[in-house]
This record gives structure tokens, C-alpha cells and sequence, in this order.
């Protein structure tokens, strides 16, 4: 009860520096004035570290992994996320990995944003070498992924993952056939163009280099983020030149048969698979020790509820929060969003409680 009843004194705090919106403007701005943000390299990735003022710590810390934006860290949310969790006592490093601000999750991307974690934990500011995660969307997916990470786990303290996709390889399924996997089943589900685009940028970018691939890469770059159809020009993508590996990734995301799918998947190499799975955060549930706290839309517009329910099945330590007013990670206003605000206040009390008491367990 102690442990909440801090986090919750704590979230306030946070709310009211972070969220710079009148009635709160001049307090925020008077409670933050002295936190500390500087731009840094952790472990050579970029990364906007946020201290708490006064103390000289050590502090509990969080390691936040934005969305796909093309502001990635210096997106007002997530400088919001950062001032207002150090002005709350905790120290907050809101990183750019690779690739993912244009919407690339790739191996090279989680390892750098593992490799971004362990400095951070690393470091002499750091309570206790343990560090709590956090992410939204593709961001949600890699703390996931950290958090059942084999070496790192351990020192993981809890997770919040807003809007995750949870199984990358089921979302390739999703974005060519509008079609998920539940149990025996394939059941219908209308994805929207931007997480297909985001799916097809990923996939193109996990092929071995050469002018094929950057053919495509430059392509799929060069697509409109939220325009219509990302997909329609792979269709007819001249294919017979191009190399094997290359060619089955092109008719993958080009088929639009849910008949076909898995034939077309099984054309595709062995190390190209292995990449999906890697991204998979469902592939490493049962390994994830920490508390984690899922928080998914009923009606996500990109990604069914099944996907996050997977995760939490084979996960011991999931909690998972629907919530009614959001699309994918971005709040409407609807008749639910009262109590949705109750729902989200219970997630944050208990990611914050977990992250600055490694003793609480919810």
C-alpha cells in the first residue's frame, strides 16, 4: 500500500510537469524548471537522458523507446514522458534506435536498443543496475523484447508497453491478407495502410544488402507514411531479375491470398525467418520475469486484440488493460474515456511502483 500510495504521489508529479496544458502550465513549469536534460550517446545510440533535480541519485530509472514518428525522441510526448517522470524522482532516457522512426524494426535495431539498455543500466546514476522499460507501438514491441532478453532480464524492474505487436511474423500474415491466426482459425481483420507500410518497410529491410533491396528500400522510404495502398506498387514489381531471397520477400507482401500465404511463406530462407521470430516478443513471453503492463484498444485500428492476448497467455507476469477510447496508441473522446483515465491510472501507478521498488509485486 505504501509502495502505490508513493507512485501514485509520484504520477501526479509527473502528470502535472509533463503535461503542459493550462490549468497546470505555470505549476509544471515551476516543478520541472529544475530538471536536468541532456543529449547523449548510450552505447552509441541516441538518447535524451532526463535527471531528476537536487540528490545526486542514485535513481530508479526507465528506459523509453518512442513509436514509429519521424520525431522519434524529440516528439512533445515523449519530452513530456521524460521531464515529467524526473521531476517525479526517476531517471528517464528516451532513445532513437535505429530504423525505427521510419518505421524499420530490424535485428540491428534491438540490438542497438539493447545495447542502449545496458549502458543505462550500467551507469553509477542508476539505483541498483535495474531499469524499468517502456515503449509505444513498435517502442512497446522492443521493451518487450528486452525485457525476456537472455543477460538483461534480470535487471529489468518492470515493463509498460502501449499498442505492442506482439507476433511480427502473424503481422505479415495481417498486412497482405487481412487475415490473424487465432488457434486453428483465420479470421478476418481490415488492417490500416500505415502499419502495413510499417510491416513491408521492416520486411524489405531484413533482406542480406545489395541493389535489389535497396531498390525496394528506397521504394518503400519513399511511400507517403499514411497515404492509401502502400503495397499496390509491389504488385506488379518486376520480379523475374531479381535474387532469389528478394524475389520471395516481393511475392509475399504482394499476395493478397490468404490461401497462399503460408506456401509463400515457407519460400522464404531460413535466416529471413529467423529475423521475424527474433522480433517476436510472444517467442520470449514465458523468459519475461518482470511485471509487465499491456495496455491495448479494444478496437486497435491496426492490430487485433488476439495479438497482445497471445503474449499475455504465455507471460506468468502480464497484465493486460483494454481500453475502449483508444485506436491504436492515441485517446479519443468517447462515453468510456472517464473510466479508461481510472484503467490508466492503475497501469501507471503500478509500472511506477515497480520501477522505483523492486521489492513491490503489485
Amino acid at each position: 500500500m505504501r509502495a502505490r500510495l508513493g507512485a501514485q504521489l509520484r504520477l501526479l508529479r509527473a502528470l502535472v510537469v509533463g503535461y503542459e496544458r493550462p490549468p497546470f502550465r505555470a505549476a509544471g513549469r515551476a516543478l520541472g524548471r529544475a530538471v536536468r536534460a541532456d543529449d547523449v550517446e548510450l552505447g552509441g545510440v541516441p538518447a535524451t537522458v532526463f535527471r531528476p533535480a537536487g540528490a545526486r541519485g542514485p535513481w530508479p530509472a526507465v528506459l523509453v523507446v518512442p513509436g514509429v514518428t519521424r520525431e522519434g525522441r524529440r516528439h512533445p510526448a515523449f519530452v513530456g514522458v521524460g521531464r515529467g517522470l524526473a521531476a517525479a524522482g526517476v531517471l528517464t532516457a528516451v532513445v532513437d534506435p535505429p530504423g525505427l522512426s521510419v518505421g524499420e524494426l530490424t535485428p540491428h535495431t534491438l540490438a542497438e536498443t539493447r545495447t542502449a539498455a545496458e549502458a543505462l543500466s550500467s551507469s553509477p546514476h542508476v539505483r541498483g543496475g535495474r531499469l524499468a522499460l517502456a515503449g509505444v507501438s513498435g517502442g512497446g514491441t522492443l521493451a518487450l523484447l528486452l525485457a525476456g532478453a537472455p543477460g538483461l532480464a534480470e535487471r529489468v524492474s518492470g515493463v509498460a508497453a502501449l499498442a505492442p505487436c506482439c507476433d511480427v511474423g502473424g503481422a505479415l500474415r495481417l498486412v497482405t491478407t487481412d487475415r490473424y491466426r487465432r488457434g486453428e482459425d483465420l479470421v478476418p481483420f481490415h488492417t490500416g495502410s500505415f502499419f502495413r507500410l510499417v510491416i513491408a518497410r521492416s520486411a524489405i529491410a531484413w533482406l542480406e544488402d545489395g541493389p535489389d533491396r535497396r531498390a525496394l528500400r528506397e521504394h518503400v522510404l519513399g511511400v507517403e507514411d499514411y497515404g492509401a495502398e502502400p503495397l499496390r506498387a509491389l504488385r506488379s514489381w518486376p520480379d523475374e531479375e531479381l535474387a532469389a531471397d528478394v524475389r520471395a520477400v516481393v511475392q509475399l507482401l504482394a499476395n493478397v491470398d490468404p490461401d497462399r500465404f503460408d506456401e509463400l511463406l515457407a519460400g522464404l530462407t531460413d535466416e529471413y525467418l529467423e529475423a521475424a521470430e527474433l522480433l517476436s516478443p510472444v517467442r520470449v513471453a514465458r523468459a519475461v520475469t518482470a511485471p509487465v503492463e499491456l495496455v491495448v484498444a479494444r478496437n486497435d485500428k491496426y492490430i487485433p486484440l488476439e495479438d497482445a492476448a497471445a503474449f499475455a497467455r504465455a507471460c506468468p507476469s502480464a497484465r493486460t488493460t483494454v481500453i475502449e477510447s483508444l485506436e491504436h496508441a492515441v485517446p479519443r473522446v468517447t462515453p468510456a474515456a472517464a473510466r479508461d483515465l481510472a484503467r490508466l491510472d492503475g497501469v501507471a501507478v503500478r509500472f511506477l511502483a515497480a520501477t522505483c521498488s523492486s521489492s513491490y509485486s503489485g
